[in-house]
C-alpha cells in the first residue's frame, strides 16, 4: 500500500491497529489454551490416553500385573511372612524371578489356561448330558 496522503496514512494505520487487535486476541487465545493443557490434571488425562490408545499397551500393562501378581503370590506361598533379612532377600529374588518367567511365557501360559478351562467346562457339559 503506497501512502501519498494524509487520508492514506490514517488508514493504514487503522488497518494496522485493527491486525495487532486481531493477533492479540489470537495470542491470547493459545496462551490461554498452553496454560489450561499444563495443568497437571490435563497432562495426565493426555498422557493416559496416549497410553490406552497406543496399540498393545494395555495387553502389556495386564501382562505385568498378572505377572507381578502371581509373584507375589508365589512368594507369600513359599515364604510367608519373613522376618529375617535372607528370607526377604529369597523372597524378593522369587517373586522377581516367577514375575519374569509368567512374562516371558504369558502366551503358553495363556494357552494352556484356555485348554484346562475348555476341559473343565466340556466334561460338565458331557456329565449333564449324560444325566
Amino acid at each position: 500500500m503506497k501512502i501519498n496522503n494524509y487520508s492514506d496514512l490514517h488508514a493504514a494505520i487503522a488497518t494496522l491497529e485493527q491486525q495487532k487487535e486481531v493477533q492479540k486476541d489470537k495470542l491470547t487465545e493459545q496462551f490461554h489454551a498452553t496454560i489450561e493443557s499444563l495443568k497437571p490434571i490435563n497432562l495426565l488425562k493426555t498422557s493416559l490416553n496416549k497410553a490406552v490408545h497406543s496399540p498393545g499397551t494395555v495387553g502389556n500393562i495386564i501382562k505385568s500385573a498378572v505377572s507381578l501378581g502371581v509373584g507375589l503370590l508365589s512368594k507369600k506361598i513359599l515364604i510367608g511372612k519373613s522376618t529375617g533379612v535372607a528370607k526377604k532377600l529369597f523372597g524378593a529374588a522369587i517373586k522377581f524371578g516367577v514375575a519374569g518367567l509368567v512374562s516371558k511365557q504369558s502366551n503358553s501360559i495363556k494357552s494352556g489356561g484356555l485348554n484346562l478351562l475348555g476341559k473343565i467346562f466340556k466334561s460338565k457339559k458331557n456329565s449333564a448330558q449324560i444325566q
